[in-house]
């Protein structure tokens, strides 16, 4: 029996957003080395079978993702991401083809620390593109989180700004149910 469901391995400090709710770091912005993500993956092979690619950096920034995710497999690793989603257009028919990659976390909340010019629908859109396909092409999980409440409000007082995204979840998925209920 593994020591710890999961383990998570910040493979770059380097984002490509500034949300508020992040805290600011004043390490010096850097990307991992492969050699470095594979003796990490040495190191905690006795430990777990899971590793989070997410702390303080944006995951699909790294360059050498697809070759961490491959190393991830061959040493029997499950990869779990969570990413701001905004890159996901990019890098979606790599993620797909990547056996190791077990789950996929879109941070939705994200969008409004978004600068790159990109509008509310076009970040939905791909986003919810990579659900589908990845819903019709693999077994990967994908959880979309949204932090849909304010401080002060109730289960059934959802915050204005996130009805579009629900929106276009229920429509993507055609719910029979509205999400905020």
């Amino acid at each position: 029996m593994k020591k710890y469901k999961k383990i998570y391995i910040e493979i770059t400090n380097v984002c490509n957003l500034a949300c508020d709710f992040c805290p600011r770091t004043m390490r010096e912005p850097k990307f991992m080395s492969a050699a470095t993500f594979d003796g990490i993956l040495d190191q905690i092979k006795p430990c777990t079978s899971y590793i989070y690619l997410h702390v303080k950096g944006e995951p699909l920034l790294h360059p050498e993702l697809d070759k961490f995710l491959d190393l991830s497999y061959a040493k029997g690793f499950q990869v779990n991401i969570t990413t701001n989603g905004t890159l996901i257009h990019s890098v979606q028919d790599m993620l797909l083809s990547k056996p190791a990659l077990r789950q996929i976390n879109f941070s939705l909340h994200s969008f409004d620390s978004n600068e790159s010019g990109q509008s509310r629908e076009e970040y939905a859109a791909d986003i919810l593109a990579f659900t589908r396909a990845a819903m019709e092409k693999s077994q990967i999980i994908v959880s979309l989180r949204l932090w849909n409440l304010t401080e002060n409000s109730s289960a059934d007082c959802a915050d204005r700004r996130n009805n579009d995204l629900l929106a276009a979840i229920e429509k993507e998925f055609d719910l029979p149910f509205k999400i905020q209920e």
